[in-house]
């Protein structure tokens, strides 16, 4: 079991003897791992006064027992750890703790996708506009893909093609045709193809591999040079083009002088104005589809986003409107399209939803914009009670369905569903569809992205969901300082819908495809 399973374990009152001492073991040698402890304990026991002061009024259940009392030779053990550490929140406020590297979130990326109009990939990996590339291949299969390199260097890539990234300033060619922007910062950018290196000296060129002959290159602004291919290739002096200049070269050596034609290749212009025109037609294609789905009996409760004046419109059957309190209003899927932003701790849409579900789809487009690290809600209801779901991204980027559910004793307890993680640095700043579905009859919980199932799990005790008061982005459940815990999205959202039903992954593919941009 991993250390933030036991931490998990332990505050949930569920960990077995061995389990504490196993934890206790890991306390001793893991610094990281004790100042997470010490920050959900203080979460936990204030949970635990918002439970006693609710226990107070009636017909509110009683709380469960805090952690801090139950478990008091490791929270004592915690404690000590604070003072000996120097990190108590009081000495914190005086020192800075520098971070180790250990401790940051990495980026093995070294470009992205910047525009992909019709782009069709080979493979099962199939990334799109506001995808981080690292190192591999690339196969585009048709359409064309522009690609900024974290250099600076800008390349448009016209299917068929087989592009490697090698890294931020290095790319080899081994097939199809790419044009590239070489700025002065990205000085020294390099594509290879099977005859020649190709060093850039701050230009803009086309290359085709593949072709009538093995490889040529023509030269539309600036200078570049070529080198031989390969370790035995001759140490002769680099051939050197020039604006207007081109040559093709053959995989037997012969070079054939060319005239450069910038006409030949795709523009940076022609990719930016082909997609907003691609964009223009699938956002009208998606409002087809909108106008249809406000009448699916499977819509309990749905916000396209579309109509933003301080209120969400519920198009659905219940027309359950919420109240958008601090998000800004803002482009979505597509620039003519409604999302609202969520930035700030108060960033939230207030929202009533009536009803019990026995069977329940959440879906939602979402633009997550920074690494999660943190609890970040989707749809969150007020209480915690038993049946009140909180559907919300973990720390770790998993996509995460709470619950309460009895214990055998008849206290609740806190129990979750999460997928695989699923949120990791590369697809942060990507519009992506998520949905998590509910089925008390069947008695699973399953997790999708983008249309695909990505987990499924067995329900710990069955029981119908209700929502009430709630806040999409936010929580709003206030702890006994008067105070909030800071589970805010930090992103956009732009479609939320609510299911009478557990759709299924044909259903949820069909929605991915209707409404991708």
């Amino acid at each position: 079991m991993n250390p933030n399973e036991l931490i998990q374990r332990y505050l949930h009152g569920q960990a077995t003897d061995a389990e504490v001492a196993e934890l206790d073991r890991l306390l001793v040698i893991d610094r990281d791992l004790r100042r997470k402890l010490i920050v959900e304990m203080g979460i936990d026991a204030g949970l635990c006064e918002i439970a006693r002061e609710r226990a107070s009024q009636p017909s509110v259940a009683a709380p469960r027992r805090s952690v801090w009392f139950s478990w008091r030779p490791l929270a004592a053990a915690a404690a000590l750890v604070l003072f000996v550490g120097g990190w108590m929140i009081g000495s914190s406020a005086r020192k800075t703790t520098p971070i180790s590297e250990k401790q940051e979130a990495v980026d093995d990326g070294v470009a992205l996708l910047t525009q992909a109009v019709d782009a069709s990939w080979k493979g099962a990996h199939q990334p799109r506009a506001g995808s981080i590339l690292s190192a591999g291949r690339l196969q585009l299969t048709s359409g064309l893909a522009q690609l900024e390199f974290y250099s600076g260097a800008r390349v448009i890539l016209e299917g068929p093609a087989d592009l490697e990234l090698v890294s931020t300033n290095r790319a080899v060619c081994h097939s199809g045709r790419i044009r590239a922007w070489v700025p002065p910062q990205a000085r020294g950018f390099q594509v290879v193809s099977p005859e020649f290196e190709l060093i850039d000296l701050g230009t803009e060129f086309g290359m085709e591999v593949g072709g009538t002959t093995a490889s040529k290159v023509e030269v539309f602004d600036g200078e570049v040079e070529l080198h031989p291919a390969g370790a035995g290739a001759p140490s002769s002096a680099p051939l050197r083009l020039l604006e207007g200049e081109g040559i093709a070269w053959a995989s037997s050596g012969q070079r054939t002088d060319i005239r450069a034609n910038a006409s030949g290749f795709p523009s940076f212009d022609d990719v930016r104005s082909r997609s907003d025109q691609r964009a223009k037609e699938r956002y009208a294609a998606w409002q087809q589809w909108n106008r249809t789905i406000a009448n699916d009996p499977r819509v309990a409760v749905r916000y396209d986003f579309e109509k933003l004046d301080g209120r969400l419109i519920d198009s659905g059957p219940q027309h359950v409107d919420g109240s958008i309190i601090g998000c800004e209003v803002s482009n979505g899927r597509w620039a003519e399209k409604g999302a609202l932003e969520f930035k700030r701790p108060s960033d939230r849409v207030r929202v009533n939803i009536p009803g019990s579900y026995d069977t329940l789809t959440l879906s939602a487009w979402i633009r997550l914009d920074t690494i999660p690290g943190r609890m970040q809600g989707l749809l969150l209801t007020d209480g915690y009670e038993r049946g009140c779901p909180h559907w919300q991204i973990a720390a770790t980027g998993q996509l995460r369905l709470g619950l309460r559910v009895a214990a055998p004793d008849g206290a609740l307890k806190a129990t979750g569903y999460a997928s695989p993680e699923l949120f990791q640095p590369r697809r942060i700043g990507v519009w992506t569809f998520v949905a998590t579905t509910y089925d008390n009859r069947a008695g699973k919980v399953r997790h999708f992205l983008n249309g695909r199932e990505m987990s499924t799990e067995s329900l710990v005790g069955r029981q119908t969901l209700r929502i009430g008061k709630a806040d999409i982005g936010n929580w709003g459940l206030p702890i006994a300082n008067g105070s909030w815990p800071v589970r805010n999205f930090v992103g956009r959202i732009d479609e939320m819908t609510l299911w009478n039903v557990a759709l299924t992954e044909s259903e949820l593919l069909e929605i991915y495809q209707n409404t991708r941009p």
